[in-house]
């Protein structure tokens, strides 16, 4: 989710928490209170600014929590303390970390405004009761109207959202109190928050390598389950190559797309761009549309011709050596003894499979689409080449395995218990990790449950 995104969610239920605080204000003191109840004692302003603050900031909450999304749920729950950390951390991945922190500093306004609204609520117990209240109704309104998840680190991050803004508030009353050392304890909770995230990002950005999606949140349950296996284990480490996909920068990726529309002779002036933590989204648009969908990460991409959609627009038959001349205006060269076929007509494909020459890998497919007035409208080009990094150690298989009957792989099933495993061939594999390494990974292929699998276990 962007920056835009967010503010754009923020500023529309801004303006319903309004309209709705108003009528709620109009209709609970000046009809129940002033007129059926003879109530004479006016509200302070102090109360009425406060108060209003925070009744607006929870009727924004729910409007976030349940009016942008539909009810896609049923029945969803996840009890696993801190598995949205876990999956943020080894995918790392701007979205992931977005929601944890925005879960944490959505309830900051809760511990800032509700002792601010009276007096009483300056006690610890009260505002963070309330707040363990709220995030807790939240969750279950959720779990029942399947609009959303019921998680248990909501709330956690909730809560502890609460307690930093409690903290603050508490921390600067202290202040002018009892002075700055005193207040120290109350700051804790939001410092302690900013030294672990630091740490955490900086321990990250230090390390050579980065994490990988494919481990698990949470572990596959095979405790009951019967595993057979029909190779022979080795339990001796081995070093392999560890790779580098051709990584992108914003401006690298630009230039790329830039490069690659003036090949086909297109004006790039007037080019839309969208840019994401490692995708880029780019567009021509006009009487005739382009677009180009580029992974930082590995250089891939998608590329789109609208024109392709035309009435007078069909796909269209060609032999190989013609394609391959086609493809050379787009600055593809296909690499030597890649396997080629035919999917459908007009729809050709080159794949390679781990093709080690040199210091290098090639590994992927490239997909293209060939129509009746002699061009090629789409490519997906995931035929990647790797350069070499270094050689390193990696697990044993024994290792491996052990890992492996301990549940910690992914495995997505409605079954949430494994039945029957049955592991055919295992093997060195390779998968990108989240710094644009081709690492190796030990492939487990697999018969689970009657369907034929590969599981991935780390090979580092």
């Amino acid at each position: 989710m962007r920056l835009q995104e967010i503010i754009g969610i923020v500023r529309e239920h801004f303006f319903l928490a309004l309209i709705i605080l108003g009528i709620i204000f109009f209709i609970g003191y000046f009809i129940l209170y002033r007129k059926l109840f003879g109530g004479k004692r006016r509200i302070l302003k102090k109360q009425l600014l406060f108060g209003g603050l925070f009744t607006g900031y929870v009727i924004m909450v729910i409007g976030v929590t349940f009016l942008n999304r539909g009810a896609n749920y049923q029945g969803g729950m996840d009890l696993s303390f801190l598995s949205s950390y876990r999956e943020a951390w080894y995918s790392f991945s701007v979205r992931h970390w977005q929601f944890v922190y925005l879960n944490i500093f959505m309830f900051v306004p809760f511990g800032l405004l509700f002792p601010l609204s009276h007096s009483r609520f300056q006690k610890a117990v009260w505002t963070i009761g309330t707040a363990a209240l709220f995030t807790l109704s939240i969750e279950s309104v959720q779990l029942i109207t399947g609009y959303g998840i019921f998680e248990v680190d909501d709330l956690f991050n909730n809560l502890l959202g609460a307690i930093i803004g409690y903290g603050i508030f508490m921390g600067f009353i202290t202040i002018k109190e009892k002075g700055i050392k005193r207040s120290f304890f109350y700051f804790s909770p939001l410092l302690l928050v900013v030294i672990l995230s630091g740490s955490m990002f900086a321990y990250y950005y230090l390390k050579e390598f980065g994490n990988l999606s494919i481990v698990p949140n949470h572990r596959t349950n095979t405790t009951n389950a019967t595993i057979t296996i029909d190779v022979q284990l080795d339990d001796h480490r081995r070093k392999v190559p560890v790779y580098r996909a051709p990584s992108y920068t914003k401006a690298s990726a630009d230039e790329f797309v830039i490069d690659f529309f003036k090949r086909m002779h297109l004006a790039t002036l007037n080019m839309e761009v969208i840019s994401y933590q490692n995708e880029g989204v780019y567009w021509i648009r006009g009487e005739k549309s382009y677009n180009i969908w580029l992974q930082f990460l590995d250089g891939s991409y998608n590329y789109t011709d609208y024109s392709s959609f035309d009435e007078d627009k069909e796909l269209k038959d060609i032999d190989e050596e013609t394609l391959k001349e086609n493809l050379t205006k787009f600055g593809i060269d296909i690499p030597q003894d890649s396997h080629f076929q035919q999917i459908d007509t007009g729809i050709y494909e080159w794949t390679v499979d781990k093709k080690v020459i040199e210091n290098q890998l090639i590994n992927g497919s490239l997909t293209v689409n060939y129509y009746n007035n002699d061009t090629v409208k789409g490519i997906d080009n995931q035929l990647i080449t790797y350069d070499k990094v270094r050689d390193i150690q990696i697990k044993s298989e024994q290792e491996a395995y052990k890992e492996f009957l301990n549940g910690k792989f992914q495995h997505y099933s409605e079954n949430k218990m494994i039945k029957t495993l049955h592991i055919h061939k295992i093997e060195v594999s390779y998968y990108l990790d989240s710094k644009g390494y081709y690492q190796p990974v030990y492939a487990f292929h697999s018969t689970v449950d009657g369907m034929d699998t590969t599981i991935l276990i780390p090979g580092i």
